[in-house]
């Protein structure tokens, strides 16, 4: 039994074809981006948490402290939790004021 060799993709048949290969593939590059921040700036808010020194959360990610510090700064995005079965966009209970 013999395998026949791998095929290449064939070249885009127009320019425009070519320009929504390349606008799905920048959309993918976007969303890969945006979730590798999203983990990112859950870490440092993790290990500030946990203590760990503003320098030292910029010596282990590469970036400077005043980065950390900005990124500190901002308020976290609100959460998807669930509450009474349906998905809610909010903070998590844990964190509502119950007393007004």
């Amino acid at each position: 039994m013999t395998s026949s060799p791998a095929r290449k993709p064939s070249p885009p048949a127009t320019l425009e074809d070519a320009a929504v290969a390349v606008a799905v593939a920048v959309t993918a590059a976007q969303e890969v981006v945006h979730a590798a921040r999203r983990d990112l700036v859950a870490a440092i808010n993790t290990s500030r948490q946990a203590g760990e020194p503003i320098q030292r959360i910029a010596q282990r990610t590469g970036l400077d402290a005043v980065a950390v510090r900005n990124i500190l700064a901002v308020a976290p995005a609100p959460t998807l939790h669930r509450s009474s079965s349906l998905l809610t966009v909010g903070t998590p209970p844990r964190y509502r004021c119950t007393r007004w």
